[in-house]
């Protein structure tokens, strides 16, 4: 049993329940400052179990609850940033837009007198509301260890619970001690990724057990900074701060790839073209297996590989962010006891992705890593859409009550672009023709028929298809576009961003690969779109939606950019342009978009 402190105005009826159902035995109501405080260092001193504080009304998720509540330890989940709209009929409605920094922190019977020590300690400094990253923060700094909950993207496994987590969290306390910003560590991991990436292009064994070094480095500054910029006192992690770190993870893990199928260059002027790729300890043994000829024989087939698994994980990565703003909650929602460590290590999260990449790199070669991040990813990723596609059928709608007597949101929901619509990075083409249906169309079913005829034209094989055929891919995939101004309210509608950043990926990488686009800039073409589309789904997520994608062309103007450079046979050129701009618009959208704060900013 478990008493509770909510430090909001008061409890309603609805979290009441939904915390008495989680074994709650007691639910009080405190003030968010300084009294609340103090009612908070009162409860510990006198409860004789584990204390419960809730920051906010009803903004936990109850799966996220259940998980605070079902561990044995300190733990905290911060994962509700400001400026979330309380929707009608699961739209979102900008009148009823509510500034939230919510959050939970669940403390052990043993942690109890350092809570209340910590909260008396803010009470009389802190002059702020107070968050949970606040109470963490001074719980840390009194040396009593809190299990953060999702605190960076993607984070979750055994590598990372179990061997990375707990030197990142004395990492981030003697970060936070020499006001290091969360920014700072992300560009440290980002700069010994790009090291690792440059380790990895060689051939050597030497040279990429020091890469391994180098990821491991990475990956543990990375998390440091996650978890610093999850437990600061501001209570929640930025828009900038969260976007700067899904970003360097992304280029570290595409760096490294890019690293890998480029170190096959060098075994293949040497080696049998069929081998190449398999070079390490005993990747000779290898060379006799349906792993040497996967994908295609000689440096061309490493290169496929390896943009087959960049695209499964920025699916993921996409599918992830659309669930998280259905279900208000992170998009991992496994269980956190020590039987689910093994089935989170399995979904293949991104400590798991990099032990295997130093494993098999080093005694196998490239060939066998894409083979295993391509195979296990594709299985994982099923595994976790399964079940959050599970999650949203069951999902009860509690909100049909504050709809309108047309069911249509409030505030213009039809502009399709101030929710989960503005995730789908259209461009001006898709924009409009999803103004002539005037949002009536519900969005999956023409993004699943222009991805089922997208991918059987391409298994057919796009260099079978001359002259203004090649188009015919896009035509269905622009399909998509009819429901570009729906407010995407349905419950498995957060799956189209996804699936159309799959089409967009499945088509280049076919086109390019068909057209002898050389491999190296069919990545960096896919790199800068993933990238691109990532960036406008994180705004989004800010609250920084844009109508459309004019600048970065959306996913239909660059499909039909490409399509048209095939119809007149200038795909190499193209792609080139292409993915410089793409690279260019990165760095100019981050330091003008991001990084410039705008009016209303909830940051």
């Amino acid at each position: 049993m478990t008493v509770a402190l909510v430090l909001a105005g008061g409890a309603d009826a609805g979290l009441r329940g939904q915390l008495a159902a989680l074994g709650v035995r007691r639910v009080d109501a405190a003030d968010r400052t300084g009294p609340g405080l103090l009612t908070v260092a009162a409860a510990a001193r006198a409860a004789g179990e584990r204390v419960l504080i809730c920051v906010g009304e009803g903004v936990v998720p109850e799966d996220v609850l259940a998980r605070l509540l079902s561990g044995d330890a300190t733990a905290a989940f911060t994962g509700m940033n400001a400026g979330i709209s309380r929707p009608v009929r699961s739209r979102p409605d900008p009148a009823a837009q509510v500034s939230v920094v919510g959050g939970a922190l669940v403390v052990d019977t043993p942690d109890l007198d350092a809570l209340a020590r910590a909260a008396e300690t803010l009470a009389a400094t802190y002059a702020g509301p107070a968050p949970v990253g606040a109470l963490i923060s001074e719980l840390n700094r009194r040396g009593v260890t809190v299990r953060v909950l999702d605190a960076g993207p993607n984070n979750d496994g055994a590598v990372t619970q179990l061997i990375v987590d707990p030197a990142a969290r004395d990492i981030a306390r003697w970060a936070a001690g020499r006001q290091l910003k969360p920014a700072a560590l992300y560009g440290i991991s980002l700069g010994l990724g790009l090291i690792a990436a440059i380790w990895f292009s060689e051939l050597a064994v030497r040279a990429k057990l020091l890469a391994s070094v180098a990821l491991a480095g990475s990956f543990l500054v990375g998390r440091t900074g996650s978890l610093l910029a999850a437990t600061g006192r501001e209570g929640r992690v930025g828009p900038a701060v969260a976007w700067i770190g899904a970003a360097s993870g992304l280029l570290t893990e595409f760096g490294i790839y890019a690293a890998l199928a480029v170190s096959c260059g060098v075994a293949g002027r040497s080696g049998s073209a069929v081998a190449v790729g398999l070079d390490g300890t005993f990747g000779h043994a290898l060379r006799n297996t349906f792993v040497a000829s996967l994908g295609g024989e000689g440096q061309v087939g490493v290169w496929r590989l390896a943009v087959a698994a960049m695209a499964v994980v920025a699916v993921r990565q996409l599918a992830g962010l659309g669930f998280e703003y259905t279900a208000r909650a992170p998009g991992n929602l496994f269980p956190r006891s020590a039987m689910r460590i093994l089935e989170q290590a399995v979904t293949l999260p991104v400590g798991e992705r990099f032990v295997a990449i130093a494993i098999t790199a080093v005694f196998f070669g490239p060939r066998l890593t894409f083979v295993l991040l391509l195979g296990w990813g594709v299985l994982a990723a099923g595994y976790v859409l399964a079940g959050q596609i599970t999650r949203s059928v069951r999902q009860t709608r509690t909100d049909d009550e504050l709809a309108g007597d047309d069911g249509r949101a409030r505030g213009g929901g039809l502009l399709g672009y101030d929710g989960l619509a503005a995730y789908r990075d259209d461009g001006v083409v898709s924009r409009w023709l999803g103004r002539l249906v005037q949002g009536r169309l519900p969005p999956l079913p023409p993004v699943l028929v222009g991805l089922f005829v997208t991918c059987v034209l391409t298994a057919l094989g796009l260099e079978n298809l001359p002259g203004i055929l090649v188009l015919t891919p896009v035509e269905a995939m622009l399909l998509a576009g009819l429901g570009a101004c729906h407010p995407h309210d349905g419950r498995l509608d957060w799956l189209v961003p996804a699936l159309l950043e799959a089409g967009e990926c499945v088509f280049l990488a076919a086109l390019g690969f068909s057209h002898r686009v050389p491999a190296v800039l069919v990545f960096a073409v896919l790199a800068g779109l993933i990238m691109r589309h990532l960036d406008v789904a994180y705004r989004a997520r800010a609250g920084r939606g844009i109508p459309a994608d004019r600048f970065g062309l959306g996913w239909d103007g660059r499909m039909l950019l490409a399509g048209l450079a095939a119809m007149i046979g200038i795909v190499p050129f193209v792609y080139a342009a292409l993915s410089g701009y793409l690279l260019v618009l990165f760095c100019w959208d981050f330091l003008s978009g991001w990084l410039h704060p705008t009016v209303g900013d909830p940051a």
